[in-house]
């Protein structure tokens, strides 16, 4: 839990950085003075000031700022309401206010466009070294085959005719191999009509077929559904130390076959088995060409979920070292990819999902970023360093997208303030620049409290 939270700060460190150092750049190509650059917020930890530019660690070590001399920000030095009402009509030579609206403009996009830059690196260097994606394979389950969840017996999978152990091999034309590939093209697609190819083998033979299928939207989670599960093979890939499967002798490499005399196809039935929470239960297994069986007595935590132990096998999808031209191809069609990806995520917000449930905090990004880390090094070093830096990208991606929303405070509002003068062809007075970026921090404060109540909720379990 340490690792993750540390890993989630450093994380949510490395994009705000990297946004603040776009303004920063920007800034000093266009003869802006740039008075501080911090890593980190709140008092000084350490730093030294080179040609009239403070570059300081602070104490607290989530993102950082760059302050532009004249820049009216409230909370930074400098940018107070007393502030507002002493800039001159003509701004001083340097300030920020100075530098003429394109020239504010550009320093305001550069910070959105390193995020973005930030991303496109990352996806290159990550298709450069080459890396490993793990997934169930592209195999479904009809999730209305079990009651582990509460869904209609009509979801959009029994509507299309999909059965349990169909393999989905193509959507709306597009090859999928893995089931992460059927979840990217599902939960951005509710409403529409999607077409599949579907293989499914009868009586030992294997048929083709197409089917079409409309996902709805979950307006608890905020992505489209279509009620299936991964299928997952009963095959036994880690066992936790002082569980029950660690207790009752089960090792790596066990295959489940049956519990108390039900036969086990895949880890969906493990978990059907289990729904009604025994208190212990029989389970046959197949070791080394043998087979064997082994009672497991369980213990069950606050949210009913027992102390299995069991880790099961999954593929490993490899993709190889790209060359430079192609890291590049792959990185920008990745790039666009995330892009398009988080504009459609932005518009499912306003199609009446819980935005509770649906958008993250600071709090919970970090929990992600962490655990997305955490999760990868399992695997090991170079999973854990990929997994890190992808999620990185993909925030980055999204912080590119919002940051440019016309909003008060944030870059977009600023960049629509400085159009306006260039339109009107006269400065934008300082004292309305301040009650607007005002009108905008009380926006973004209220949404703060707000998301990070509902991260509080989240890791409650509520």
């Amino acid at each position: 839990m340490i690792l993750t939270v540390l890993l989630g700060i450093i994380g949510i460190g490395v994009m705000v950085f990297v946004h603040e150092l776009g303004h920063f750049v920007a800034a000093k190509m266009n003869g802006v003075t740039v008075e501080v650059l911090a890593l980190g917020w709140g008092p000084k930890l350490a730093g030294f000031t080179y040609k009239g530019t403070s570059y300081q660690i602070s104490w607290f070590p989530i993102g950082g700022y760059c302050k532009m001399s004249g820049e009216l920000v409230p909370g930074l030095a400098g940018g107070g309401p007393d502030a507002a009402a002493e800039v001159a009509k003509v701004p001083a030579p340097g300030s920020f206010l100075a530098a003429a609206p394109w020239q504010r403009i550009v320093i305001s996009a550069f910070g959105p466009l390193f995020n973005l830059v930030f991303a496109f690196v990352v996806f290159a260097m990550i298709w450069g070294v080459g890396f490993s994606v793990y997934s169930p394979d592209n195999r479904v389950i009809l999730a209305t085959d079990y009651t582990l969840d509460k869904l209609a017996q009509t979801t959009p999978a029994v509507i299309a005719g999909l059965k349990t152990g169909d393999r989905i091999t193509a959507i709306d034309g597009a090859p999928v191999e893995k089931f992460q590939d059927i979840l990217e093209a599902i939960s951005i697609a509710p409403g529409k009509t999607l077409s599949l190819k579907v293989q499914r083998v009868v009586d030992g033979a294997a048929q083709a077929l197409r089917l079409s299928i409309i996902p709805q939207l979950d307006k608890d989670s905020g992505a489209a559904r279509i009620g299936i599960y991964a299928w997952t093979d009963p095959l036994v890939l880690s066992v936790a130390q002082g569980s029950a499967a660690a207790l009752a002798g089960l090792r790596k490499g066990d295959k489940i076959v049956t519990i108390d005399g039900s036969p086990i196809r895949n880890t969906m039935d493990i978990y059907q088995a289990l729904a009604a929470k025994p208190a212990k239960v029989s389970v046959g297994y197949e070791r080394g060409g043998g087979q064997d069986t082994a009672s497991l007595v369980f213990v069950y935590d606050d949210k009913g979920s027992p102390n299995l132990g069991l880790g099961f096998d999954t593929f490993v999808y490899r993709s190889p070292r790209q060359s430079f031209a192609g890291a590049i191809a792959k990185s920008a069609g990745e790039t666009w990819n995330t892009v398009t990806l988080t504009v459609k995520g932005i518009g499912l917000l306003f199609q009446g999902i819980k935005l509770r449930n649906a958008v993250a905090g600071p709090l919970r990004i970090g929990y992600y970023i962490g655990e997305a880390a955490t999760s990868g090094f399992a695997m090991g070093f170079g999973a854990g360093v990929v997994s890190f830096f992808r999620l990185l990208a993909f925030l980055s991606v999204v912080l590119f997208l919002m940051n440019l929303l016309p909003i008060p405070a944030m870059d977009g509002g600023q960049i629509v303030l400085f159009i306006v003068e260039i339109v009107r062809r006269k400065p934008v007075r300082s004292r309305l620049i301040w009650r607007v970026q005002i009108i905008g921090f009380t926006i973004l404060i209220l949404l703060f409290l707000s998301v990070t109540f509902s991260d509080i909720l989240f890791f409650a379990g509520r």
